[in-house]
């Protein structure tokens, strides 16, 4: 007579319940060891009970830190959904970055980098911010009034033409800060980017090329020479595009008196 095997049937799922009632045996475990420290030794929970925000001042500030005391408060700190939280606070559109620090055993901190204005747009329905990298901000207010130019010019308000100014202010800004800080007014031209300032009606042309070509020796020469002449409002340009000189369009002399004697 035959002998019936004696071997088990297999089981593919016994592993998993195994490992899943090991890891629900150690999670059980850490979560008593942690409410025993809690209450009988003192310990502090892992849970956020504060957040702190810098990089920002006012009323951003109090924005950000009411939308992440929202989100996060009373939440695990190290189980918290962080990109959650980065992804709503980003979209603010005068966020540019934030770093989130997490600080055991409660605190949560957010660090905020703003976007910096480098131009005013003015448009038929308002005056707005323009960040360094062409993102459309806030309404100018009395909160963020600063002396930074202005595009007025329509025809410099296309896609193209803004995005060269937004380029060549912030170039100038980094580069030859004091210039930027005199400049009143940006167009984009034919010709490349023109900048006014205060002082001298005349059109200044910079270089589509290199917008800090000859502005060093043009503030030289405003300074020693063409802030003394007495026809500056007549000058009728001022060209720093060539190498190594600055051409200035002396005023166009007064058409003769057509008028006949008495």
């Amino acid at each position: 007579m035959s002998m019936l095997p004696r071997t088990r049937p297999k089981r593919p799922w016994f592993p998993w319940v195994r490992a899943g009632l090991t890891v629900a045996v150690l999670g059980g475990g850490a979560w008593g060891l942690m409410e025993l420290g809690t209450r009988y030794f003192g310990l502090q929970k892992l849970t956020i009970e504060q957040v702190n925000v810098s990089g920002c001042r006012g009323e951003r500030q109090a924005e950000i830190q009411a939308l992440a005391e929202k989100l996060v408060l009373g939440k695990p700190l190290f189980w918290v959904d962080a990109e959650e939280l980065r992804s709503r606070i980003e979209a603010k559109r005068w966020v540019r970055n934030l770093q989130i620090r997490k600080d055991p055993p409660d605190r949560l901190s957010l660090v905020v980098e703003e976007r910096r204005p480098v131009l005013w747009l003015v448009r038929s329905n308002g005056v707005f911010l323009v960040s360094d990298d062409g993102i459309l901000l806030d309404r100018v207010n009395q909160a963020n009034l600063s002396p930074i130019p202005v595009v007025v010019d329509p025809a410099s308000q296309t896609d193209q033409g803004l995005a060269r100014l937004v380029s060549a202010a912030r170039t100038l800004r980094e580069k030859q800060a004091g210039f930027y800080d005199r400049v009143t007014e940006f167009r984009w031209s034919s010709k490349g980017p023109v900048a006014y300032i205060e002082g001298l009606p005349a059109p200044i042309y910079l270089s589509r090329q290199d917008v800090t070509k000859n502005v060093p020796n043009f503030q030289g020469l405003f300074v020693d020479r063409l802030s003394q002449r007495p026809d500056l409002a007549r000058l009728r340009y001022v060209d720093l595009r060539w190498d190594e000189e600055v051409a200035v369009g002396e005023p166009e002399e007064a058409p003769a008196s057509t008028k006949t004697p008495r």
